[in-house]
């Protein structure tokens, strides 16, 4: 792919959202991945239903060349942007996230989108999609959804779970003060406890990321979590992840860490 080679051909002059995802799902066939990709595809996001196999560089630039295309009526790329993701397919969702996270949007729009959105994930990739473009961008800017997030925790819903531990990551973004963004990472490590023992495999590794990025936030936060947990008898499913998240510990604290959780 050439920088600046146009991956939509026909886009119609008009935001007309019908015509643009027709447009796009042209682009869709003509850019899918050879048949190896699209059988790895398969394997890494299971429960992505309907997927071309596009590697996600081209989605990203279709939708910088949709935004580019109509960049003067936020309303028109929102209206497209909802039409696409009704579509239902990994590229689709995908393509419509993209759109909406070049979009200048308030924190209460991008948590409404993200919400109404939700529902309709069926795969780790979109989840982690939507929390970045739309519920982790609001909670970066708003700390006052993190009152939501919690409730997330206990949810029957796997990618709603999984949302709970993904939207914290962005925290990394927040602007927050010290003591808000320290509050908000306890909060974080809260979540990260209620699943520790969750049997859910994409549930073990949002644990484990979510747990690294409150040690890249606060070191010593993070570091006496992990030590509190491996001194609190955890199960094995627990202590597997907690070894996962340990290795973001200096060599001194991992150290330290194993020996109580081994202890």
């Amino acid at each position: 792919m050439e920088k600046d080679e146009l991956l939509l051909r026909d886009l119609p002059p008009d935001p007309i959202p019908e015509k643009v995802v027709d447009a796009l799902e042209e682009a869709f066939v003509r850019h899918v991945g050879n048949e190896e990709y699209l059988a790895g595809m398969k394997m890494v996001v299971p429960g992505a239903g309907k997927l071309y196999g596009v590697k996600v560089p081209f989605l990203r630039k279709m939708a910088i060349e949709v935004v580019s295309a109509y960049k003067t009526d936020n309303d028109d790329l929102w209206a497209i942007a909802l039409t696409c993701w009704g579509q239902g397919s990994r590229e689709h969702q995908l393509v419509a996230l993209f759109i909406l996270a070049k979009l200048k949007l308030k924190p209460a729009e991008r948590w409404h989108l993200g919400e109404r959105f939700l529902p309709d994930v069926g795969n780790w990739e979109s989840c982690d999609q939507l929390c970045m473009a739309l519920l982790g961008q609001a909670l970066a800017e708003d700390h006052g959804y993190m009152d939501v997030i919690e409730g997330w925790a206990g949810s029957e819903n796997l990618w709603v779970r999984r949302a709970a531990l993904v939207a914290p990551v962005y925290l990394r973004r927040g602007k927050h003060s010290e003591n808000v963004a320290t509050d908000l990472d306890r909060r974080t490590l809260a979540i990260c406890e209620a699943l520790l023992d969750d049997q859910e495999n994409y549930i073990r590794k949002a644990v484990d990321w979510s747990v690294r990025e409150v040690i890249k936030r606060h070191y010593d936060l993070g570091r006496e979590w992990l030590m509190a947990q491996a001194g609190a008898a955890p199960s094995r499913t627990a202590r597997t992840t907690l070894k996962q998240a340990a290795k973001k510990l200096t060599e001194a604290d991992r150290t330290a860490f194993l020996t109580v959780l081994e202890g």
